[in-house]
């Protein structure tokens, strides 16, 4: 059955390919050299020959066309040797010509007559800008990927490089267990609306919207962060996308081996932890990669592998004084009788295994294959679920993920006009998540502790992708005619337990004691799930290059996302896309498009749609007397409770693919030293946005305490008397809440942004930039319902993803020639005295200084009486999302000294992640309480980043 899937897949992509203009590999993969050969006169060159020389015997040739314009494409990044030449004419040979990931390298040449010189040889006179690209890119080199910092050793840490990418809110964790919380936004959109990909292929995780392949640093070759690309050939998102390429090998064996030692006694006290002692921490981590040629010039492969071992310990902000009160609350009834809090240090556990290979293989000159494997194996104990310091060990997890994937690419090069690149690949991950109290229902106190089986984290699933993909790339004259289409299908098979074993809400410690529960919820039925999504993509494309100074780009995009037939289908997913490059001078490129980028649905939500459609599974809510009963019976449901109607999830008749509506205008100034200035405004409108409501309810009444007890309340508080809440009554009767998925939020993000960006020459790099913006939306996740269904307009605020003021900085000094580049040393091969010392020592710091994470405050209950969870009453005093932490400062310092020894370099490294320690509060208490007065804890942080740390290295690389 999966081969004939697999053979259908194929024909449905050959059939759309064949119904397009051919066209262009993505330009994505790899770089390009472009530019023109002229004569002293400023005569063209017609018939002139380029010649690309890179390491190893890497050779790329062109014929300059009648206009002595000229283009190779698809060529690696890295820095080449690029020869000009034509009959009766010296040639020309530049130095140093850099190519990165997804640009366009310009250069020009201009050959003297036939004379006594027979060779002129000079520095590349390249500029630092692609005055061909109308899209605003920052490129992640291969420099920066080895030096700067980077904590978790992931290297997609340095997307945060760039100054228009902030980082995923950790609140959205609190809305959904399922919801990424290590993710990125790009113009204030969800984090799970980006595109990741490797070589060419996705690697998203669809479920929770994160990327799936953690690949070792050491394997990664660059990447670019594009966003928003006005390029028809960008898509499968609404956000930015980040292309990583991988490295390959080369005739000269090439690699390192390293070992990453940290330990908890450098490092500094949690800013939270109530315990009077350190947590005890030891971090290992040892790695090596090597890259050779399996037959010279021909064949290559390229292996590394990384292997990390944790422990530490964390610990609750519960003061002894709760827990005592708790625990004597604990003994007089209820489900938990019998057992009790701890306080002091939970033992926690990280071990994760990296390991990917790769093989390319120059079939002819004009066709060559690569094929990568990957492997990644995590395990995390106690400290699993993104918990605050008011969850107790019992309301922890432990998390297990594996990753499986093989993808290739064919690329073949008919004509020195015409490209075409094949890619596919196969990949599975699974996923395990298990809590460590499972036999007991779960208790909140709101805004004070979480004990018990926690509502969320018993699920696994496995997530199976299955992509192949065409694209063409056809020169004619000015014209770049592209073109590509695609099929990737998703499975998943996936068991979703969330509230199997029950959750009582409280409102604080005295109705603990009292045993008098507010709400309780709990989940019946098997929501065990086995579905697929196939996802069709076609474009066109022409990149458009009327003169040296205009650049256009003209396209079409179209894409389908086909859910399970008991879900709607929205097939009509046209996105135009244009974009423009005017070089008014020769050193100012200004920049402008306007595109619409469609979204995939997260498949978490379409599982939710699917498990808890009142067939497979339900849940059920009582509240008030109900529940205060329930949990002084001492005994949590087995079967559902009788004449208590079920709670289901359901889509929304007109579901629609969410997509972005973006425009930008942008000025880039070429300095002195390879360094560029731009200024940028982005507009990005999120459309059709995925949110829950609770269709189910008639309109809410006010409460007063005359009609209180008509709408199932026994003693009104403070936050329900004289506001809406909604009565016992239901639309359709055989249904408690019906929680619609509906595509019909909608967010607006405003962006102006400064950055300054030098390459790496002269042994000193640096990127620096600012970004002031504001977002605005009804809804930051698929799973946050409104405070009132029928009031939807009052959402209407400051996004949970709205960072105001962003200001990052990166950069690389190297005092004296880089022993890692043969060219560098020989060039500097007699240092002084002084320089001796010096050498090889190299600083590579990271700054990042920005607004606080934003927090939507609530009552901490179900005050309004919704019947939903997580709840969506506000206190009568806030707004939504208008709780917000402190600003985020973080500086990161890597101090490196390279020794020569043997045919390599030994790197003694020392580094600091957050060296200033500065508290970083990344969550707050938002449960206000029932009462006028807030409660004590509200508003002060539950959650912050690490502490200072420090971490030593040793690294040879040969």
């Amino acid at each position: 059955m999966f081969f004939r899937k697999a053979l259908y897949t194929s024909g449905v992509i050959c059939l759309l390919a064949a119904m397009i203009v051919p066209a262009h590999a993505q330009t994505g993969q790899n770089g390009t050299i472009a530019g023109t050969i002229t004569t002293l006169d400023q005569s063209v060159v017609s018939s002139g020959i380029l010649t690309v020389f890179g390491p190893d015997g890497y050779k790329r040739l062109a014929v300059t066309n009648t206009d002595g314009s000229f283009s190779i494409r698809d060529i690696p990044s890295g820095t080449y040797r690029v020869e000009a030449g034509a009959a009766g004419f010296n040639p020309i040979t530049r130095l140093s010509v850099s190519v990165a990931m997804g640009r366009t390298t310009q250069l020009s040449f201009t050959l003297p007559v036939a004379g006594a010189k027979e060779t002129v040889t000079v520095t590349t006179n390249q500029t630092a800008f692609d005055t061909s690209q109308t899209s605003s890119v920052v490129n992640i080199d291969r420099d920066r990927v080895e030096e700067l910092p980077i904590p978790s050793r992931n290297y997609l840490t340095f997307v945060l490089l760039s100054p228009q990418v902030a980082p995923s809110n950790p609140a959205l964790s609190q809305h959904s267990a399922s919801q990424s919380s290590d993710g990125f936004s790009f113009g204030g959109l969800r984090p799970g609306s980006n595109a990741v990909s490797i070589d060419g292929v996705g690697d998203d995780d669809e479920y929770s919207g994160s990327s799936r392949t953690q690949l070792s640093p050491e394997a990664i070759s660059d990447f670019q962060i594009v966003n928003h690309g006005f390029s028809a050939e960008s898509g499968g998102a609404a956000g930015g996308s980040i292309d990583v390429q991988t490295r390959s090998g080369m005739n000269r064996p090439h690699g390192d081996a390293f070992i990453f030692v940290q330990n908890g006694a450098l490092n500094s006290t949690p800013s939270l932890g109530l315990s009077p002692s350190k947590p005890d921490e030891s971090r290992l981590r040892a790695g090596l990669s090597i890259g050779a040629a399996i037959r010279p010039d021909k064949t290559f492969y390229y292996l590394a592998a990384e292997q990390e071992l944790a422990r530490g310990e964390d610990s609750n902000d519960l003061k002894p004084a709760t827990i005592a009160a708790i625990n004597s609350a604990l003994q007089r009834f209820g489900p938990l009788r019998g057992t009790a809090l701890h306080a002091g240090f939970v033992p926690t556990t990280d071990q994760e295994t990296e390991l990917s290979g790769r093989i390319d293989h120059r079939v002819t000159p004009n066709h060559a294959v690569m094929l990568r494997y990957a492997f990644t194996n995590s395990r995390n104990v106690n400290d699993a679920f993104n918990t605050d310091e008011l969850a107790d060990r019992s309301a922890r997890g432990s998390s297990f993920t594996s990753d499986n994937s093989l993808n290739g690419t064919l690329t073949s090069t008919l004509k020195s006009s015409f490209l075409n690149k094949l890619n596919f690949e196969v990949s599975q991950r699974r996923a395990i998540e298990r809590t460590s109290e499972s036999g007991t229902p779960g208790i909140l106190i709101s805004g004070v502790a979480l004990f018990g089986t926690p509502y969320q984290g018993n699920s696994r699933r496995f997530e199976t992708h299955l992509e192949l993909e065409d694209h063409f790339l056809v020169q004619r004259g000015h014209h770049l005619l592209q073109a590509g289409a695609g099929l990737n299908r998703i499975s998943l098979r996936a068991q979703l337990s969330d509230g199997s074993r029950g959750l009582f809400v409280f409102s604080d410690l005295n109705a603990l004691a009292a045993g008098s529960a507010d709400f309780f919820t709990q989940s019946f039925g098997n929501p065990a799930t086995n579905f697929t999504e196939s996802r069709i993509k076609a474009y066109v494309q022409d990149h458009w290059t009327p003169s040296s100074r205009l650049a256009l780009d003209l396209g079409l995009r179209y894409e389908v996302n086909r859910l399970p037939s008991s879900l709607p289908l929205d097939a009509l997913n046209f996105s135009p896309r244009f974009g423009v490059a005017w070089t008014p001078l020769p050193s100012l490129v200004v920049r402008s498009g306007f595109g619409i980028f469609y979204d995939r649905y997260q498949l978490s939500t379409i599982n939710r749609l699917l498990a808890f459609d009142g067939t497979r599974a339900f849940s059920q809510i009582v509240e008030d007397t109900s529940a205060a009963t329930l949990y002084r019976s001492g005994v949590t449901p087995t079967q559902p409770l009788p004449g208590i109607a079920p709670s289901i999830w359901r889509a929304h008749p007109d579901l629609s693919n969410p997509y972005s509506q973006v425009a930008s205008f942008s000025v880039e100034q070429a300095l002195p030293l390879q360094t560029t200035l731009t200024g940028e405004y982005q507009y990005v409108h999120g459309v059709k946005l995925g949110r829950s409501s609770n269709i189910n309810l008639v309109p809410p009444v006010v409460l007063t305490p005359q009609n209180a007890a008509a709408l199932g309340i026994s003693a009104p508080t403070a936050q329900q008397l004289g506001r809406p809440v909604f009565s016992p009554v239901r639309k359709d009767p055989a249904f408690d809440a019906i929680n619609q998925f509906a595509t019909a939020a909608n967010s607006s993000y405003n962006g102006a942004t400064i950055t300054l960006n030098r390459q790496f020459q002269d042994d000193f790099q640096v990127l620096a930039g600012y970004t002031f913006s504001k977002t605005i939306d009804d809804a930051s996740s698929d799973l946050e319902q409104p405070q009132n269904p029928f009031a939807r307009g009052n959402e209407r605020s400051l996004s949970l993803q709205d960072q105001r003021h962003r200001f990052t900085l990166s950069g690389l000094w190297l005092i004296g020639p880089d022993l890692g580049d043969p060219a560098d040393a020989v060039k500097n091969a007699n240092p002084g005295p002084v320089m001796r010392v010096l050498t090889g020592l190299e600083f590579a710091p990271i700054v990042s200084i920005t607004s606080g994470y934003r927090s939507n405050p609530v009552t901490g209950l179900d005050s309004n009486r919704q019947h939903i969870y997580p709840f969506a009453a506000r206190p009568a005093t806030h707004a939504r999302n208008s709780l917000a932490t402190g600003p985020n400062i973080n500086f990161d310092l890597r101090i490196l000294k390279m020794i020569s020894i043997g045919p390599g370099h030994l790197d003694i490294v020392a580094e600091s992640f957050n060296l200033l320690n500065h508290r970083n509060i990344s969550l707050l208490n938002t449960a206000f309480g029932p009462d006028t007065q807030a409660q004590s804890g509200f508003g002060r942080p539950i959650a912050t980043s690490t502490a200072r740390r420090i971490q030593f290295s040793l690294d040879y690389e040969f």
